[in-house]
């Protein structure tokens, strides 16, 4: 089954997304620590609550052009790239001009994981409803 004319998948698809992405900018703010003038950096999260709006209705809903009838249909704010921002407000400047907090980044990476994981969950559960609503053998129905 196709789950990407599915407004809800596409919607999680676009959350994971984004949150790998924080996941591997937060990686490097770490690996970066002791890098002299290196500034921590983030991802600005995209507006879900538009996202939901926008995939609501199938006149707004916005969709890669496709030139052959196999192509993958996917809504055009899924799996693209999020905007990196510099972190302005930290809490702390070290002596050679770095705003990195190891503490900061790796709560910030644990909790990031978590909503991942929340996502992931949820993606993963609406597609085990999805499979047992059609009788999928696989599910136990």
């Amino acid at each position: 089954m196709d789950f990407s004319s599915i407004s809800l998948f596409n919607i999680m698809k676009t959350k994971l997304d984004y949150l790998s992405q924080r996941q591997a900018v937060l990686a490097q703010n770490i690996a970066n620590a002791d890098t002299p003038g290196y500034k921590a950096k983030d991802v600005a999260a995209p507006d879900f609550k538009k996202l939901v709006h926008a995939n609501t209705t199938p006149a707004t809903k916005l969709r890669l052009a496709a030139t052959q009838g196999n192509h993958i249909q996917q809504s055009s704010a899924s799996g693209g790239s999020f905007r990196i921002i510099k972190r302005a407000n930290t809490s702390e400047l070290n002596p050679n001009g770095n705003n990195v907090t190891i503490e900061d980044e790796v709560a910030k990476a644990a909790q990031n994981q978590q909503e991942y994981q929340k996502a992931l969950n949820l993606y993963s559960k609406s597609i085990s409803m999805f499979k047992m609503a059609i009788g999928n053998p696989n599910t136990g129905a």
